[in-house]
């Protein structure tokens, strides 16, 4: 039965297979995944919110003995490294502070490359952390646009060091990502500070482009030899480009330093030569104060964190069901987390009589654990496997939503969308890209109480959801889906919000209607578009790869052929579910509710569509639902413009639209489109006061068949240009 507990934003649900517990630190879904291990949020008894990776089991038989996470060495102030670690059922895990952010893969994707200043704040950053990692004599060893964070406070570089305990020295298969590393680790070598820095020149040549150094690699021997042919940096500016010239040798010995690169940046940015060793922190926080870019994370609530881990262990208690329960280890010890009062860093630290058992309560409004004894050890594969085998399943549902959140176009975890993300994504995300978000004193705590401290008289465990939380909850309903039918429509608005008919002559006043189908297994978008009632375009996104067909009947079947997004007018990224559902994203992130009343939901009528026949249901119609109504801040818009949510009460959505005045150009107000914009929507004649669009949400995990042509079909000796 699926949980009622209300998630906060970018956080997806825990898949049957995912543990209750790691650790002492209580997991409540789930914020990206990669090819190493899939990274949960977490809330720590204190309360404190935490990204926390598990190593995917197929890597722990390589797993290296010697290779120890400590989480007491450096980090530097723009890392992000370790707080706690240790095994789960023989399987490494490692936890970092959660912080409400985008990864560079996403952020790059969803606002646009970095450039001038930003670009040298954003790579003195990456740099100034690993010069801290690599003081500890031990490298990062995944390097890679999901492992920065674009925070409100400038880059962060997310170490959870499990990368590095992998030994890949004899093994086929190199841990890291493809496309991010340098050509010695395709070798067979192990990760070292060289290697790091050619990672850290990729990664801040794909800030600097939006596209990975090396194209979109499917394979190790692909990425041998694009790695073996090089990079081209002459659309990058003189100065980072010799930077990054020199981290990009073939040859190892030759490349600086990681601490030479963050010298060398700041000197780009204006210090001077003669500025002592000690005054290089203050001046590069003046350079992020002046050129890092603005980052919202009003929508990021903490105790919302604490809220979910309650109500999840209210529903186990409630349905019988136990919670994992690790073995007891003697010479336990237990660590708790707190906040430096002055720096307010998250910090984990020994318990206060830790030689025994203890017990952690939470403070304020942080998740209450008074009721759990909790006991720690560096281990704890002596399992009663028993007690989890309720949460055992294949999840093979869970799973398909999963790999659609798998890194993309070097983006990071977890799309977290922290939007995220979404986030931490992230992914790697997922999917990547991703959201994300986020990855010796190795301690497991044995929960020994099957009914955890819970508030009875908290209405967030039972209300359901509203305002800014139902935007939120059906966002989330949306991107866990695995199929998902909606048609977008734009045209001149009224001003008058949901609801608006059609313009009474679609000729002199355009409209756009999109019909996009998605299915996570095999995980294929399919977007068509018409102009007024005429056909613009029938694209798939699958494997990768985009199709198009220029020549689909009005009711006949599509004949697909492979093309260039370039020649489209397309970009890749737009099919990404995460970067057509931005807008729904947008509000969650930067909204503001102004009213909320009780409806029910009508579905639109038919509208002038070329491509009826790929309908694969109707509308629902005469649902009870809740309307909410308020202002957000689409994406490089600078004035709100108004939205509409319509959803069940339990946070299904039916419908959303947004209406606002067209602002420097961006006259869509945030919707996504799969090709260049037609004409008649570039130039309109006259320019209409309002864009009013509309998302209906035909179908959320219906049956439907996105219509991914077999392999043999796809005529791949034609290729196509735009129309």
């Amino acid at each position: 039965m699926a949980s009622t507990v209300v998630l906060p934003p970018h956080i997806r649900p825990l898949l049957p297979e995912d543990p209750p517990w790691v650790g002492a630190h209580r997991l409540i879904g789930r914020l990206g995944a990669s090819g190493l291990g899939v990274v949960h949020a977490a809330v720590t008894p204190e309360g404190h919110a935490l990204a926390l990776k598990v190593m995917n089991e197929e890597w722990v038989s390589a797993t290296a003995p010697d290779a120890v996470l400590d989480p007491r060495r450096p980090r530097g102030e723009y890392g992000l490294g370790v707080l706690d670690c240790g095994v789960h059922r023989n399987r490494p895990w490692a936890a970092v502070e959660y912080l409400p952010a985008l990864d560079l893969g996403v952020h790059a994707g969803v606002r646009g490359p970095f450039g001038g200043q930003t670009l040298l704040v954003l790579a003195a950053g990456i740099a100034e952390a690993l010069t801290a990692v690599h003081a500890g004599r031990v490298p990062h060893g995944d390097v890679k646009p999901g492992n920065v964070l674009v925070t409100a406070a400038g880059p962060r570089l997310v170490d959870f060091g499990l990368a590095r305990q992998v030994d890949d020295g004899d093994s086929n298969t190199t841990i890291g990502s493809p496309g991010w590393l340098a050509p010695e680790r395709y070798a067979g070598k192990r990760p070292d500070e060289a290697s790091d820095v050619f990672s850290w020149a990729c990664t801040v040549l794909f800030a600097a482009t939006g596209l990975p150094p090396f194209g979109t690699i499917a394979s190790q021997s692909e990425a041998v030899a694009r790695t073996n042919a090089g990079v081209d940096l002459s659309v990058i500016p003189p100065g980072p480009a010799r930077i990054l010239a020199r981290a990009l040798d073939r040859d190892p010995a030759r490349r600086p330093s990681a601490e030479e690169i963050h010298l060398e940046c700041l000197l780009l940015l204006g210090v001077s030569e003669d500025t002592p060793r000690e005054a290089w922190g203050d001046r590069f926080h003046g350079f992020v104060r002046s050129h890092w870019p603005y980052v919202d994370v009003a929508w990021h609530r903490p105790e919302r964190w604490a809220q979910a881990a309650r109500g999840l262990d209210a529903e186990a208690a409630a349905s019988g069901r136990r919670t994992w329960t690790p073995a007891k280890v003697e010479n336990a010890r237990r660590l708790v987390s707190t906040r430096d009062p002055i720096t307010g860093e998250l910090k984990m630290v020994p318990a206060p009589g830790s030689d025994a058992p203890v017990t952690a309560a939470a403070t304020g409004d942080g998740y209450d654990a008074a009721d759990h004894e909790v006991r720690s050890g560096p281990d704890d594969r002596a399992t009663d496997r028993d007690t989890d085998r309720d949460s055992e399943g294949t999840g093979a549902e869970g799973g398909r939503a999963d790999r659609r959140r798998r890194e993309r176009r070097g983006g990071g975890a977890g799309r977290v969308l922290a939007v995220g993300a979404a986030c931490c994504f992230a992914l790697a995300v997922a999917g990547g890209g991703g959201y994300v978000l986020f990855d010796a004193l190795a301690q497991d705590a044995e929960p020994v109480s099957e009914t955890p401290g819970t508030d009875a008289n908290d209405p967030q465990e039972s209300a359901p959801p509203t305002g800014i939380d139902l935007v939120a909850a059906s966002l989330d309903r949306l991107t866990a889906a695995r199929t998902l039918e909606m048609t977008i429509l734009t045209h001149a608005g009224n001003g008058e919000g949901y609801g608006q008919p059609l313009p009474g002559n679609t000729a002199a006043s355009p409209t756009l209607f999109d019909r996009v189908l998605y299915q996570a297994d095999p995980e294929a978008v399919r977007w068509t578009s018409t102009v007024s009632g005429a056909r613009a375009a029938d694209l798939m996104f699958v494997d990768g790869e985009l199709l198009y067909s220029g020549t689909t009947a009005w009711n006949g079947p599509a004949v697909w052929a492979p093309a260039a997004a370039t020649d489209l007018g397309a970009s890749e990224a737009v099919f990404d579910p995460e970067r057509i559902l931005e807008p729904l994203a947008r509000v969650v992130e930067t909204g503001t509710v102004t009213s909320e009343e009780e409806t029910v939901f009508a579905a639109p009528g038919p509208v002038e569509d070329a491509y009826g026949h790929l309908a694969g249901e109707d509308p629902p119609d005469e649902v009870p639902a809740v309307l909410v109504e308020g202002t957000f801040l689409p994406e490089t818009a600078s004035e709100e413009i108004g939205f509409t949510l319509v959803a069940t009460e339990d946070g299904v959505p039916l419908a959303f639209a947004t209406e606002g005045a067209p602002q420097g150009g961006y006259v869509l107000n945030g919707r996504p489109i799969a090709q260049r914009l037609p004409a008649a929507f570039t130039e309109p004649v006259p320019e209409p006061e309002y864009w009013y669009t509309r998302y209906t949400f035909v179908g959320v995990d219906g049956d439907l068949d996105v219509g991914v042509p077999e392999p043999e079909d796809v005529q791949r000796a034609v290729r196509p240009t735009g129309e």
